[in-house]
């Protein structure tokens, strides 16, 4: 059976889809698979037909967040309404992700026909043999699907315990992205998918595997190396408590293949938790990698709103992670997150004081509107709204170099997602 796949391809999605091609490559019952990305347009509906005149059967693959599911759902409407009755019966439109699986009936009401939920490596090439071979969807997990015009769910996927399994990347399309070293999250931040997409269990990748990922990426003239990690001082950790000389050895081999000028660590597009932050784990830093910051986690600089966000940590811990780094030598990138639920006048005003204070020590403030991501806590909550006290002091440290953010347009696309979910809650 001639058989073709297509992902939906841009730079929001370049990780995920990378890493799910480079588990099909992996895979020799897939070899003979044509594997096409395909970049959103006017024209994609065609583009997908002229596939489907050259096959027997097309899988269209999206991978989004919650932020891009409206920009998302008019791509499906598009692609349904433009696609001849003849080349849909061929297709079929498959989601994954972080918000399919956070939110899957939402999903199928934006027009899929199958969502992976959660880890995709195992359920979603078992999906493809289903689907070329007319066998029942329902008896593998991490599946969400139409059948007999009702939403079916098979339950979540297992976690994948070896990370070893999983290719950070495509080598064959050229996908190379940043190396996921560390999956799941012991945390369970309130506002956050991590924990409750990938479990409170952290899951390593080893040294010799991320070492052959250097190693190709460096011979196929793709010699900076980033890492993908809830927590860059967390490598190798086991229920929160750092491993600095995991991490270090980690550190020192990939040195010797790329150098530390190509090696980055806690900075984009990972951060570090202000606990974590150590005298030894940044000069660490210094001594490894190239990049001239540190993006440090803080979120608020309430402590009742960290609190209640779960996040683990104290408003002291930001202030001795930024004095540690500026210490160092190295910039200190905060990010903070305005609008959560619950918070208050008092919460701003203690927030704005910790700004203040941050950025008098020579701390740069990275602003993000609070954003409410499928399958979190928060999810039906409203997303954030910056108020006017805290836009002045945003502006005038911007006007001084320090502050950076897009919390406009991520307001406006919060606000976007939100208005998406109303319109489709009465589907299921």
């Amino acid at each position: 059976m001639n058989r073709a796949l297509a992902f939906i391809f841009d730079k929001h999605s370049k990780q995920s889809i990378a890493s799910l091609i480079g588990t099909l490559e992996a895979d020799e019952r897939f070899r003979e698979l044509c594997i096409v990305l395909l970049k959103p347009g006017p024209d994609l509906a065609e583009r997908i037909e002229a596939l489907a005149l050259r096959h027997d059967w097309i899988g269209v693959g999206f991978s989004f967040t919650t932020p891009r599911a409206p920009d998302v759902f008019d791509v499906v409407q598009q692609v349904r309404q433009g696609l001849p009755a003849r080349a849909r019966a061929k297709t079929t439109l498959i989601a994954g992700g972080p918000h399919p699986s956070g939110d899957w009936r939402q999903t199928l009401a934006m027009g899929f026909d199958v969502v992976v939920v959660g880890e995709g490596e195992r359920s979603f090439p078992a999906l493809l043999l289903a689907l070329w071979e007319g066998g029942s969807l329902r008896h593998i997990r991490g599946l969400a699907y139409r059948g007999d015009g009702q939403a079916c769910f098979t339950g979540r996927a297992e976690h994948v315990q070896d990370l070893d399994d999983c290719p950070p990347f495509a080598a064959r399309f050229g996908l190379f992205s940043s190396i996921e070293i560390t999956r799941g999250c012991p945390w369970a931040c309130r506002f956050c998918q991590t924990s409750f997409l990938f479990g409170a269990h952290m899951r390593h990748r080893s040294v010799d595997n991320i070492i052959r990922w250097v190693e190709m990426s460096r011979q196929l003239d793709r010699p900076e190396i980033r890492f993908v990690t809830p927590d860059a001082f967390a490598y190798g950790s086991e229920g929160g408590q750092p491993r600095l000389d995991r991490l270090a050895e980690m550190l020192r081999t990939v040195n010797q293949i790329v150098g530390r000028d190509h090696t980055y660590l806690g900075s984009f597009p990972s951060e570090v938790r202000p606990e974590s932050v150590s005298p030894e784990a940044v000069e660490l830093v210094r001594a490894y990698a190239a990049n001239d910051n540190l993006v440090i986690g803080a979120q608020s600089g309430s402590q009742r709103m960290l609190d209640l966000a779960h996040r683990g940590h104290t408003v002291e811990d930001i202030y001795r992670a930024v004095r540690l780094t500026i210490e160092a030598g190295l910039t200190a990138n905060v990010d903070l997150i305005f609008g959560m639920p619950g918070e208050t006048e008092k919460d701003q005003q203690a927030t704005l004081k910790v700004m203040q204070d941050l950025a008098a020590l020579g701390a740069r403030i990275h602003s993000h509107a609070f954003m409410p991501l499928a399958g979190t806590p928060w999810a039906r909550s409203q997303p954030g709204v910056v108020d006017s006290q805290t836009e002045c002091l945003l502006e005038n440290l911007a006007g001084r170099g320090q502050h950076f953010g897009q919390w406009r347009q991520q307001q406006r696309a919060w606000q976007a997602a939100a208005g998406l979910r109303a319109s489709l809650s009465g589907e299921s």
